[in-house]
């Protein structure tokens, strides 16, 4: 027994491996920004991504106008999902089609309160909206315009900036 004893306590632990470096990662590879807040609040980390269903007027680059429905989307995507009719499957329209994508209020809903600074828009057919923006001034490619004639059923415009000629403020 005493020599059992004696040879464990003489065994050496191996030599602990060598240590690596840790891997090289940026916050960007963590985290996926074009996806949903999954915190509970529902909202995704985009501003063009549109939840729940819309009644929408889409105006094309070409001139034509097209009505109907949109659902959960992001208005950033190659193409927007406009269904026309019940029970068909969704116009996949281009993104590089469209001029501009209108909301349309709800049945008895009052417009939007203004915010923003006022801008007029001229896009490169010559036709104009006026109307106030929060997001006009950025770099994405498109932003959102509160229509200054509150007299209408739109909510808001999504304005494509490809189609856009000039913006001036006031």
């Amino acid at each position: 027994m005493a020599h059992a004893t004696q040879t464990l306590s003489q065994q050496v632990a191996p030599a602990p491996a060598p240590a690596l470096a840790p891997p090289q990662v940026s916050i960007d590879d963590l985290f996926d920004r074009s996806a949903k807040d999954l915190s509970g609040g529902g909202q995704p980390l985009s501003p063009s991504w549109i939840e729940g269903e819309h009644r929408v007027v889409i105006h094309t680059v070409e001139g034509q106008v097209k009505r109907g429905l949109i659902r959960d989307v992001d208005l950033f995507d190659p193409h927007i999902p406009l269904e026309q009719q019940t029970g068909y499957a969704p116009e996949r329209i281009a993104i590089n089609r469209v001029k501009a994508i209108f909301f349309m209020l709800p049945q008895g809903a009052r417009p939007p309160p203004v915010s923003g600074k006022k801008i007029r828009v001229t896009f490169s057919d010559g036709r104009q909206v006026a109307g106030f923006s929060d997001d006009y001034a950025n770099n994405d490619p498109g932003f959102f315009v509160i229509p200054a004639d509150n007299r209408t059923n739109t909510d808001r415009i999504f304005i494509y900036r490809g189609s856009v000629q000039a913006i001036v403020e006031g």
